[in-house]
């Protein structure tokens, strides 16, 4: 009878090896890393920040590390993880959005809603987007703070379909009032930092009823009764 359990214990034992073994073979071991995301990225440049993980078993992966090692890429802003046994790691990336520039050393510096300075360019080069004037804002650790109200204009640009954040030229905080420049238009009196998201709705609700009138100026200080003038 004690001969059997030693048999059992003995196969029990050399199964478990087995197992060990398999979890611990290069079976599990990183091959690839696949990245998706919006936009087309620099895969060079992730690569780079992921190369120590090659190799790696896949069961034992730390994602946490992984994830920080991509955060420090100026672009990225949050990144998820997933598993594809037994050798794939699938990255999915969320890309930081630019929304804004504004001029400084005769330079033309683009950031995100966070703050980050994601290019800098010329003073000649186009870009597509709001020049920032009238705000006061310092930098550390390559990147724009604002100590007033930027952020609140900055995350409602954040949330704006390309196409219309591009319509707009300039915006300038003066006397605790927000003034926006159209490319094509006059100016926009938004008023106080008060109700954003719904005066941006109304605007654009105005822009795209008008687009064959001249339009002069449009103040949106009161949300219930937009002020309209045509040149």
């Amino acid at each position: 009878m004690e001969k059997k359990y030693q048999i059992v214990l003995m196969l029990l034992f050399f199964i478990f090896l087995t197992f060990l073994s398999f979890l611990f073979s290069p079976f599990f071991h990183i091959r690839d890393f696949v990245f998706h995301s919006r936009t087309e990225m620099n895969k060079n440049e992730l690569r780079l920040r992921i190369n120590k993980f090659y190799g790696d078993n896949l069961l034992f992966l730390n994602e946490e590390e992984l994830k920080n090692n991509l955060l420090k890429h100026n672009l990225i802003s949050s990144v998820q993880i997933e598993k594809s046994y037994p050798s794939t790691v699938h990255v999915v990336i969320e890309e930081r959005k630019a929304v804004a520039w504004l001029k400084n050393n005769n330079q033309k510096l683009i950031f995100s809603a966070d703050g980050i300075i994601l290019a800098e360019k010329g003073l000649t080069a186009e870009v597509n987007l709001p020049q920032l004037a009238g705000f006061a804002y310092y930098f550390d650790n390559h990147k724009v703070f604002f100590p007033l109200l930027a952020d609140d204009i900055l995350n409602i640009f954040n949330n704006l379909r390309p196409e219309y954040l591009g319509k707009f030229k300039k915006i300038i905080y003066q006397d605790d009032v927000y003034k926006l420049y159209l490319r094509e238009g006059g100016g926009v009196n938004l008023g106080r930092n008060e109700k954003l998201e719904d005066k941006f709705a109304i605007l654009n609700s105005i822009l795209n009823n008008n687009q064959e009138a001249d339009i002069d100026y449009i103040n949106l200080q009161v949300i219930k009764h937009p002020v309209i003038k045509l040149k």
